[in-house]
């Protein structure tokens, strides 16, 4: 897949791309974000040096939960949707949430089953 910036428009681009790949294939990428996140992130969109500086201080029980709902969305080729408002000017602290109206439940064979959105979002507070 081409690597995309890290933007609204470069997750769409990206999961167009990753949407439009065999079912084998859609199945690797979803086993490989819910394993290591951070590295799927790394190799798949272009990170300024601030953006990777942040997502290597993401705890890891964040970013096993955002991989795993990735893996589930990439698996039922479900929207992802990135809010990412230009930050303030001067000091800041920057959080990372997800919101999704996903429902998931277990098929015959115990494969999940979605439907519904996930969303990122980036937000800013002033100390």
């Amino acid at each position: 897949m081409t690597k995309q910036p890290l933007t609204p428009t470069g997750v769409q681009d990206l999961l167009t791309e990753l949407y439009g790949l065999t079912p084998t294939a859609i199945q690797v990428e979803a086993l490989a974000i819910q394993a290591d996140f951070k590295a799927w992130v790394k190799a798949n969109f272009t990170l300024s040096t601030k953006q990777e500086d942040y997502l290597d201080d993401l705890a890891k029980q964040t970013t096993d939960y955002f991989g795993s709902q990735c893996s589930v969305c990439f698996s039922n080729k479900l929207p992802i949707d990135l809010i990412y408002p230009a930050p303030p000017t001067g000091e800041y602290s920057k959080w990372t949430g997800t919101a999704n109206t996903m429902a998931v439940k277990s098929d015959g064979e115990g494969k999940p089953v979605a439907t519904g959105t996930l969303t990122f979002e980036f937000s800013y507070t002033k100390p």
